[in-house]
């Protein structure tokens, strides 16, 4: 592997190992010359009458639950590159009419790698393509495999879409993980629905194992392996969980002898709600509601709680508040953390939200220094205090300088965006900074006693059999206030609640209401005009006011995205807050005339997310065209006056400068960014099985796919290893 010269300043640590590498395939090279004067037409359209353009084409599948259509390539042995035989099936590949499969716009990530197989999913408007990618270009995504198209449900129909009404029924988001023993393929709708496959049986006979509508728009989506738990996140300002029927609940919860919890309308008392709630005999779907002061949820992420279980949601809405809510507690009021990273910057349409992620410490990686941790010197850091929570900020905007191979001119950004800081002149000022090296704290081994007594916390859990007890009050407001009021006579809709029936039910935590939703749309409609007068009324709580569990605080914390910036936050309260600002910034790299979705109205959005803990890695996209590559840090440093012990440093944002001036990337926007380990193909030199000698010394290969509007795909490796762990970009 060569290593590629910095640009700008040379770092003092060898950060990052670059090869001039990048594979390509472009759209000409997918789909023929042909295509390309109508794709380019496609690329630049405007939408009509503020919808977005999309193929209006007769559906001839539409009376049947779901389609899938074999393509060339047909399925093979899934961890091997190329297909082994076709289905033989005729069926048109391309279902717009151009040749080409059109790309819904302005949505969240449109595409996913399986983490199992060598499988590709690319959401086209209403149809997942599933591909077998090869190890490079130019066709690093043969003919698909497989086209999984699933009807709209009937509620779908009713509700229609928010951002298309003329074809509703495109996708949003679609992401892959682990639902328990086995891996999933999950898709959000633009018309509510969110649905699922299994992506084992995706070779054999593919079927939805799970759809279901959530009442308007669909966005944000989280999987739990441990806890077994879908969440879709939609435009009505809430997040829905769907827990399904276990044989046995997976921790026992301990209540507490005497039950002084308040009767609610289903006949039961909250503690016995609760209790039933847990013990998961039956499916249900729990409605987690912001209140009037949230928003449209862009993305959703889970909170475990110090046994692996999922315990709450984490939710970011569009104007920058991040949301805690609770699925198990009976009349826990939602909390509020107000956005206080944003407020002071320049915002399209007040739009400041978009990717939030609740990391684990496990998956940081040690360094030890200040550059190595934050990614600039440290008299580079810029210390602030924000009066929301009188916390301590460090900014390492300047941090931009020291990216290899960056392709902005941090200068001219800067200038640009009419920033307040000036950032130039902290880069080219030597300033005198204070840089303690903490080692022999950070090593000790009684430095978890001696923290102690430095976090705020509720009374502690014991893992395995956790306490339940009522709802920790703001100041001023009462346990319970969130519930209905109640009656000892269990409604006439509410006859199912007994042990003895387990039908699917609805639950409002908050609320203490157990509705019957069955799907039908007229019960639905009923359902959220009520909803949303009780909703308008629900009282949330402030993050400043609440107690928060030893472990949240102790062992995680959060990252959140607005158009442009990345903040890490620690649940403790005491521990700094890590910004770096214009990351991912719109930038004209063709000097062309840019698509209409190339605004920064449009696409300044760091939505897309992806967290690998193997590698320390989180990788931010954006619709702007690029992903940066950003590595989770602990140190043992304190910096103005602060312990700095976690954060995270901008190793690389793809495509690089010298990839751009080839004008390798396409000026339109990003759709699609996914990761997964490079599957073992025999016979060649990467072997990563531990019976080859490497073992888990060797570095762990990942691929990094790319893909724009225009449907071309980069592709990227990305690897850690060796003594001081870089990271490599092959």
């Amino acid at each position: 592997m060569d290593s590629a010269a910095a640009t700008g300043a040379n770092n003092d640590y060898e950060q990052l190992y670059v090869s001039p590498t990048c594979f390509v395939q472009t759209a000409e090279s997918r789909f023929g010359a042909h295509v390309l004067e109508d794709l380019r037409t496609f690329v630049n359209e405007a939408p009509h009458d503020n919808e977005i353009a999309f193929d209006d084409e007769d559906d001839d599948a539409e009376d049947e639950s779901e389609e899938e259509l074999y393509g060339e390539g047909g399925f093979g042995e899934l961890l091997d590159w190329e297909p082994i035989f076709s289905t033989g099936i005729e069926t048109d590949l391309n279902h717009a009419q151009h040749g080409f499969p059109r790309i819904a716009t302005t949505r969240n990530n449109l595409t996913a790698l399986s983490q199992r197989y060598n499988l590709y999913f690319a959401a086209y408007q209403d149809r997942i393509y599933v591909y077998q990618p090869r190890r490079a270009g130019p066709q690093i995504l043969p003919a698909p495999s497989l086209i999984l198209h699933p009807r709209q449900s009937k509620m779908a129909q009713e509700i229609g879409g928010a951002l298309d009404h003329r074809f509703p029924h495109q996708i949003n988001h679609i992401i892959v993980g682990n639902l328990g023993d086995l891996e999933i393929v999950l898709f959000a709708y633009d018309d509510g629905d969110a649905a699922a496959y299994y992506t084992h049986s995706i070779i054999a006979h593919p079927k939805l194992f799970f759809h279901e509508n959530v009442g308007k728009s669909a966005w944000g989506l989280a999987i739990h392996e441990q806890s077994r738990l879908i969440a879709v996140s939609s435009n009505l300002h809430e997040v829905t969980v769907f827990a399904f029927a276990l044989s046995h609940a997976n921790a026992p919860v301990k209540f507490p002898a005497v039950d002084d919890s308040p009767t609610l309308p289903c006949g039961q008392t909250a503690f016995e709600l609760q209790r039933h709630f847990r013990s998961r005999t039956r499916t249900w779907r729990i409605i987690l509601p912001l209140s009037r002061a949230g928003n449209n949820i862009p993305n959703v992420t889970f909170i475990d709680d110090e046994a692996g279980e999922a315990e709450k949601v984490a939710a970011i809405d569009i104007i920058g508040n991040v949301w805690l809510l609770d699925i198990w507690k009976i009349g826990e009021p939602p909390v509020r953390w107000q956005d206080a990273l944003m407020r002071d910057q320049q915002m399209m349409h007040g739009i400041r939200g978009w990717g939030v992620l609740v990391l684990p410490y496990s998956s940081f990686k040690p360094t030890k220094t200040i550059r190595e941790s934050l990614g600039l010197p440290g008299s580079e850091v810029i210390a602030g205090t924000k009066a929301e929570e009188n916390r301590i900020w460090l900014d390492t905007t300047c941090s931009l300088y020291y990216i290899k191979g960056y392709s902005t001119n941090p200068d001219n950004l800067f200038r640009q965006r009419h920033t307040r800081v000036d950032y130039p002149k902290t880069h080219t000022t030597k300033q005198e900074c204070q840089e303690d090296d903490l080692s022999d704290i950070w090593d000790s081994d009684s430095d978890s006693e001696a923290e102690e007594g430095m976090y705020t916390t509720t009374s502690p859990d014991t893992i395995g059999e956790r306490l339940v007890s009522p709802v920790t009050a703001a100041p001023g407001k009462e346990p319970w206030s969130t519930i209905t009021s109640g009656t000892t006579k269990p409604d006439p809709g509410f006859d199912d609640m007994s042990d003895e029936v387990q039908l699917m039910r609805g639950i409002i935590p908050s609320f203490g209401e157990t509705p019957v939703l069955d799907g039908g749309a007229a019960q639905q409609t009923f359902f959220s005009r009520l909803y949303t007068d009780r909703q308008r009324r629900l009282k949330h709580v402030n993050f400043s006011g609440v107690s928060l569990p030893r472990h949240l605080v102790k062992e995680f914390c959060v990252l959140r995205t607005s158009p442009t910036d990345v903040e890490l936050q620690p649940f403790d309260r005491d521990a700094p807050c890590i910004e770096c600002k214009y990351l991912l910034a719109h930038q004209n790299h063709t000097g062309s005339t840019s698509p209409w979705d190339m605004h920064p109205a449009y696409s300044e959005r760091v939505s897309m997310l992806l967290h690998v803990p193997e590698l320390s890695l989180v990788v931010a996209g954006s619709p702007t065209g690029r992903v940066a590559l950003i590595t989770l840090t602990k140190t043992a440093k304190r910096l103005h006056l602060t312990r700095v012990r976690y954060g995270f440093r901008v190793d690389c944002v793809l495509p690089r400068k010298a990839e751009d001036d080839q004008k390798i990337r396409p000026g339109c926007t990003l759709i699609g960014v996914a990761m997964s380990p490079v599957p073992y193909r025999p016979g060649k030199s990467l072997d990563l099985r531990p019976e080859s000698g490497m073992g888990r010394a060797s570095p762990v290969v990942y691929r990094l796919m790319l893909h724009y509007k225009d449907h071309t795909i980069l592709m990227y490796d990305v690897a850690r290893g060796g003594d001081q762990e870089e990271l490599f970009i092959f």
